[in-house]
């Protein structure tokens, strides 16, 4: 009896702060009632930062095949430094990283030779441990070759996801694949 008295309150201040939304008192409601509860129910304004409130990058590395692959991801900001991270991926898994802007350019691989690889799927299967990856043969994917660039194919806020998956027009037989999802989207 106890467990549907509650799901009754929930639905109740559920259905009270919809009505009040309706009428522009959300704001008003949100002065008022606690912050955390109106955000996990979806409500309200808050959002995560990062430290010091400063606008970031959202990058992923995502595996659509059926072996292990590892990325790495390069970028350089905007006092001309550049850095890195290398990512390893379970299959049809993906992993992300907040990268703290500005990012000025990115790419898979080097931003400074955009030839040059930056992707490897792994010719091992049933991996347990990552270590053993770093002694286990693997295919060179063929390079990105596109350099992302601040402005034009990205701000900051929005999300990149850089997606290695088969192909039948690459030599290795696997391409990465950038798709960027813009901030309000």
């Amino acid at each position: 009896m106890t467990s549907w008295k509650g799901l009754y309150r929930a639905g109740a201040g559920l259905a009270l702060a919809m009505l009040l939304g309706g009428c522009g008192l959300v704001q008003q409601v949100t002065d008022v009632l606690n912050p955390d509860l109106l955000a996990s129910l979806g409500f309200g304004t808050r959002v995560a930062t990062l430290p010091g409130d400063a606008p970031g990058l959202l990058v992923y590395v995502e595996n659509r095949t059926g072996r292990w692959a590892a990325m790495s991801v390069a970028y350089r900001t905007s006092d001309n430094r550049t850095d890195s991270f290398t990512t390893s991926v379970a299959p049809r898994n993906k992993s992300g990283q907040m990268l703290i802007c500005p990012i000025t350019e990115i790419t898979v691989g080097d931003v400074s030779n955009i030839k040059q690889s930056g992707a490897r799927i792994f010719l091992i299967d049933n991996v347990t441990d990552t270590a053993v990856l770093d002694t286990a043969p693997y295919i060179e994917v063929d390079a990105f070759g596109v350099l992302l660039l601040d402005g034009i194919n990205y701000d900051c806020g929005d999300g990149i996801t850089f997606t290695i998956q088969e192909s039948s027009i690459s030599r290795s037989g696997y391409q990465v694949y950038a798709y960027i999802r813009r901030a309000g989207q």
